[in-house]
């Protein structure tokens, strides 16, 4: 018989239990699920919507501020009328937006409203899907919400108190389950970056327990075992015994007295000895017993470089340059055991120099240049090159050469002055013979033409701020060459020798006496306000010249002609100075000898201004009109005779007057400014005809000369190359000579334009060396291959201080690592005394004179084995 259930006393607690019972199975299978919960919570929704009888099932987290709910996964009854998409404004739920939700679940309580039990704004969210029941019920953790599972229905729907708990208790498993997924994530991103700290410093990284069995290993080491096949075995049976060894011997300590221990050791491999700096740190184990982490750090490269910086040290100890470190006010912070070699101290005694000023040991004649040098380095990121005298302990002194540099700090403020000083004592005091050689008459020990010129500059230069007068003298000595002829050049250099000393002893302090060459002399007279001067200068030149002079027994009375010119009342440079005064000389030669004249008084003499101009027009003419020719001569082999390189010369032969001696027209083509078009009349000719000899199969290359307006030029180096490619030949086909004169008129200017050169694939040779005051730190900077040693070197062989003065230069020149071709050479015997100094490449005319392009052709193909 049929009950009724209104009458039933037994009926709601059969109910209650057939609850409990459904709840108790999905208990059972949410457990089962969770545990192997990845992440993935839809299987979870899904038993929890069956249990509670719901058409949607959503797990929503919380923003780390809070302050909003995002959606992250949905179940949905297949049968439900609910939407089957969600609506944005469900994804996202703002808590601000919908109170009644924030304020229930904040509290920790359950959210189960019918659609119309809810306010407006969760009414209108809801609507959006059909929902007519919902149920919200926290995620806690520690009591704090973290987010939400909500339960939607499409129809109105009754639950009790007691299914209300029981869906608490299981959202509950859903919380944990989350909190747990995301401690487990946490933990394995910490182990991640611990293995990439670890990985990154290069070390390896393990825990061992008190048996010494490896327990755990983060990072590994290419010449220790993998990670594999050290986890839980004891370190003695698998660490290299050098490490193990250290391992348990120090592991006890850092186990009982719980402080950490350091040891080096090394390990012997194929491929040389691993250095290993170890560390072990006690730490607690979880389950509480003391634990050590090896830390093992690679220190094999540091080792080496530190044995490599040591070896260097002890090689600059063993250098004779000293390394200095200066504070940026001066003083000696460090130096090599070299200082102590310069400064002639006994090394014990080196440490007394230091904290001292550099100054303290610069001679105070070079201080200023220091100061001067030391102020540069402020401004400077280049070395500055100087050279002063070092005051030793005993109070002598030595030349040393002083290579600085700035040494900054990561601000760009100065730290330190670092630098090598190095003796050229030698060097200097060769320099200072060669510049006596090259600006003194080796002879009569007078000043030569070089010196003489640069005097004259300086003289007119004060004249003209002054406001005085420069008188110039040309002084030829009479009848001289018939003395060298009856007696020899040896009487007539003595007599030379004496004259010199008579005509200077009767000269003011200021006044300079030169010798122009052969029985020539040149007399300056500077700062003159009164003329007078001049002329009782000139006839106490005339009777001192004529006192008798005694040699080999006999006695002689010279006399002399003197020609003077004035400046500015004759001439307006220095140039003009001495072209007035060597005409007016020759006037007084040709009007009886033993004579004085005065440009002043000799109308006639522009007559010969006139036939100057006449020729400079001429020029002018002949250079526009490329009338010039250009010959050739070469550079020969003095062991083969062949020919290695054709030198570019220019020659005129004028309509009027015949073949133009290049020493007159090319100065004159400088003068007025035709130098660059006489310079590349020269290039356009040489390479058409050296393209000619290209084709013709011959390879020898062509020498220029490079002119200073030339190199000032800035466009120079771009229209050379143009002209090379014009004629299709490249920079290695020609060599630029360039003057050392010019070279070094504004240094650093045209050091630059000969790198640019240098670049551009051009070898560069300085010309007539030993004219242009070069120091050692000069040519050495300058990006020369060639060193072409002037004419005038060669003409000295004959003397003994000639010699000297060769085999220095051609030492200097190869020390540098330069090419040498001596100039001038033109005799046998000169060729064969450069030979034995090691000297192979020459030019002169005992090879061969400059000549047309077919004989210079001829000599490039047959050579010139007949000269050597």
């Amino acid at each position: 018989m049929q009950r009724n259930v209104l009458t039933d006393p037994d009926f709601e607690l059969r109910s209650e239990l057939g609850l409990l019972q459904t709840y108790f199975e999905a208990f059972d299978n949410l457990v089962a699920t969770l545990l192997e919960y990845d992440g993935n919570m839809l299987e979870a929704l899904g038993l929890l919507a069956g249990v509670s009888k719901s058409h949607v099932a959503c797990l929503y987290l919380n923003t780390p501020d809070q302050s909003a709910a995002y959606l992250v996964s949905v179940w949905r009854d297949p049968d439900t009328r609910l939407a089957d998409i969600t609506p944005d404004p469900c994804r996202t739920l703002d808590y601000a937006t919908y109170p009644l939700l924030a304020d229930t679940l904040a509290v920790g309580m359950v959210l189960n409203k019918t659609l119309l039990e809810l306010p407006l704004a969760e009414q209108m969210l809801m609507a959006q899907i059909g929902v007519r029941q919902l149920l919200c019920i926290p995620l806690l953790e520690r009591g704090e919400p973290f987010g939400f599972l909500t339960f939607l229905n499409d129809c109105e729907k009754q639950r009790s108190r007691s299914e209300l708990r029981l869906l608490s208790m299981l959202s509950n498993h859903v919380a944990q389950a989350i909190v747990k997924d995301g401690v487990e994530q946490e933990l394995k991103c910490n182990q991640q970056r611990l293995r990439a700290l670890v990985g990154v410093l290069q070390d390896m990284v393990f825990e061992c327990n008190q048996q010494g069995v490896i327990v755990s290993v983060w990072s590994g080491h290419p010449h220790l075992p993998p990670a594999e096949m050290l986890q839980g075995r004891p370190i003695t049976s698998v660490l290299p015994y050098e490490l193990a060894s250290e391992l348990v011997r120090y592991l006890p300590r850092t186990l009982h007295e719980k402080v950490s221990t350091q040891f080096n050791c090394t390990l012997s491999t194929p491929q040389g000895p691993i250095y290993l700096l170890t560390r072990l740190q006690p730490v607690q184990a979880s389950n509480g017993k003391s634990h050590a982490v090896a830390l093992v750090h690679d220190v094999t490269s540091l080792m080496l470089e530190n044995a490599q910086r040591k070896t260097m040290l002890d090689t600059l100890n063993l250098l004779e340059e000293a390394v200095i470190d200066l504070a940026p006010t001066g003083e000696l912070a460090s130096t090599t055991p070299a200082w102590a070699k310069l400064r002639a101290l006994d090394l014990r005694e080196m440490k007394h120099d230091l904290g001292k000023p550099l100054f303290a040991w610069v001679h105070h004649d070079d201080g200023l240049a220091m100061v001067t040098a030391l102020s540069k380095i402020l401004k400077a990121t280049d070395p500055i090159l100087q050279r002063f005298r070092l005051i030793q302990e005993n109070g002598g002194h030595i030349w040393v050469e002083a290579r600085l540099i700035a040494h900054r700090g990561p601000d760009g403020q100065l730290t330190a002055i670092r630098g090598v000083l190095r003796d050229v004592t030698v060097t200097h005091l060769n320099e200072q013979q060669i510049t006596q050689l090259a600006l003194y008459d080796s002879l009569t020990k007078l000043p030569n033409r070089l010196m003489l010129d640069s005097e004259i500059h300086s003289a007119i230069d004060r004249a003209r701020q002054e406001n005085t007068k420069v008188a110039l003298g040309f002084i030829d000595l009479d009848h001289f060459k018939q003395i060298n002829d009856a007696f020899g050049h040896q009487v007539g250099d003595e007599l030379l020798v004496n004259v010199a000393q008579q005509l200077s002893s009767v000269l003011r302090e200021n006044d300079v006496l030169a010798r122009w060459g052969g029985d020539e002399f040149v007399v300056l007279i500077p700062d003159l306000t009164d003329l007078t001067v001049m002329r009782d200068i000139s006839d106490r030149l005339r009777n001192a010249a004529r006192q008798g002079v005694t040699i080999n027994g006999m006695e002689t009375q010279p006399t002399i002609s003197l020609g003077f010119a004035v400046f500015p009342d004759n001439a307006e440079s220095g140039e003009e100075l001495l072209s007035a005064a060597d005409h007016t000389m020759y006037h007084a030669k040709h009007t009886g000898r033993n004579n004085v004249c005065f440009y002043s008084d000799i109308v006639h003499l522009k007559a010969l201004g006139r036939e100057h101009v006449a020729i400079q027009s001429r020029l002018s003419t002949a250079i526009r009109n490329n009338r010039l020719q250009v010959f050739y001569q070469p550079i020969v082999d003095a062991r083969s005779g062949e020919v290695l390189s054709v030198e570019a010369l220019a020659r005129w032969q004028d309509d009027q007057s015949g073949w133009i001696s290049p020493e007159l027209f090319i100065p004159m083509a400088e003068k007025v400014g035709l130098i660059q078009e006489l310079s590349e009349l020269v290039i356009q000719q040489s390479f058409a005809k050296l393209r000619e000899w290209r084709d013709a199969g011959l390879t020898q290359k062509l020498m220029i000369n490079i002119s200073r307006s030339q190199l000032f030029q800035p466009q120079f180096v771009t229209q050379l190359n143009e002209r090379l490619m014009q004629h299709r030949l490249r920079a290695e086909d020609v060599v630029l000579e360039i003057t050392e004169s010019v070279a070094l008129t504004d240094y650093s200017r045209q050091l630059r334009h000969l790198r640019q050169l240098n670049a551009s694939g051009f070898e560069i040779a300085i010309d007539d060396f030993g004219t242009g005051y070069s120091s050692l730190s000069q040519l050495h900077e300058m990006p020369a291959q060639i060193l072409k040693i002037d004419v005038s070197f060669a003409l000295r062989l004959h003397t003994e201080d000639g010699r000297r003065m060769m085999q220095a230069i051609v030492q200097l020149g190869f020390g540098l690592g330069l090419e040498i071709i001596v100039e001038g050479v033109e005799s046998l015997e000169t060729a064969r005394f450069l030979q034995g100094l090691g000297v192979q490449r020459m030019q002169g005319f005992y090879f061969s004179e400059p000549v047309p392009s077919g004989v210079a052709e001829l000599w490039m193909r047959l050579g010139l084995q007949a000269k050597v």
